[in-house]
């Protein structure tokens, strides 16, 4: 855990850098290219941004940065917006697939050495059944049959890299009351089997402890492998993905889950 984030570069500027790095190797240019360092300034100028570093490039460098490597125009459209926020500690991403060419979640779960993710309605989506997601997504009323087919493939693409242990340790925690909206024994099952992993735990809130009074949304916590990479929390909204990685913010959620600590029940105990 990391505390003082107002010394640390935003791990926004992180992810852009590894982003345009990834690019420009992939479009097989050096850092010492000629066509980089004329719209950067210089290679050092290269080598601070690809790190996530300060500089004084403005938003249309790393628009033109993103046309040289060939980059799609989604992507180039949402790392030149995340660019314009600044040093801001306190980001969002709106949500759909069609305009925004990448998941700054995903990217970011990429580098992370630890997850703990708090949900209070729906099972995480990494563990439910396929049944499971395929009534969960068959009650909204705004997908038709062939849409639901089409999300429940999606999910479980999605949740390949977290069964074969590609992804980083997670620690789920999950209300009682998702485990009494809808569950069934197969899913109960697959949280165990979750459970039963070296790299995963999960536990649940039993409703015998009353509501927890700092747990008042689903969030998910990542922690970094870097000493200078700050925490970040993940909050997925109606219509937006907010990140928060300002210290006091994250000691926020944080103690939300410290509080809860002694009523924490592991979910082998659960009974239906």
């Amino acid at each position: 855990m990391r505390n003082d984030a107002t010394r640390q570069t935003p791990m926004r500027r992180k992810l852009i850098g590894r982003k345009l790095k990834i690019a420009r190797k992939q479009a097989g240019y050096s850092m010492r290219h000629p066509e980089v360092t004329a719209r950067a300034g210089s290679t050092r100028t290269v080598q601070r941004l690809e790190d996530g570093e300060a500089t004084t490039l403005s938003f249309p460098v790393i628009g033109s940065l993103c046309d040289l490597y060939g980059m799609p125009k989604e992507e180039k459209f949402e790392l030149e917006r995340l660019w314009r926020l600044g040093p801001a500690t306190t980001w969002t991403q709106p949500r759909g697939r069609s305009l925004f060419g990448f998941s700054a979640f995903n990217e970011l779960l990429l580098h992370a050495s630890e997850v703990h993710q708090y949900e209070s309605t729906f099972v995480p989506g990494q563990l439910q059944t396929e049944s499971h997601m395929r009534m969960l997504f068959g009650l909204n009323p705004g997908l038709s049959e062939a849409e639901v087919e089409q999300e429940v493939h999606l999910r479980l693409q999605s949740q390949r890299p977290f069964w074969q242990g590609t992804e980083p340790q997670h620690h789920f925690l999950v209300s009682e009351a998702v485990l009494r909206f809808g569950c069934d024994s197969e899913q109960i099952n697959r949280l165990v089997e979750a459970d039963d992993l070296n790299y995963a735990t999960v536990s649940y809130l039993p409703f015998s402890g009353g509501p927890p009074p700092l747990l008042y949304l689903p969030f998910i916590l990542l922690s970094f492998p870097a000493e200078d990479d700050p925490d970040i929390v993940f909050v997925e909204a109606q219509n937006a993905y907010l990140y928060f990685e300002e210290a006091e913010s994250v000691r926020y959620y944080r103690n939300g889950l410290d509080s809860v600590e002694g009523l924490v029940r592991p979910i082998k105990e659960f009974k239906l």
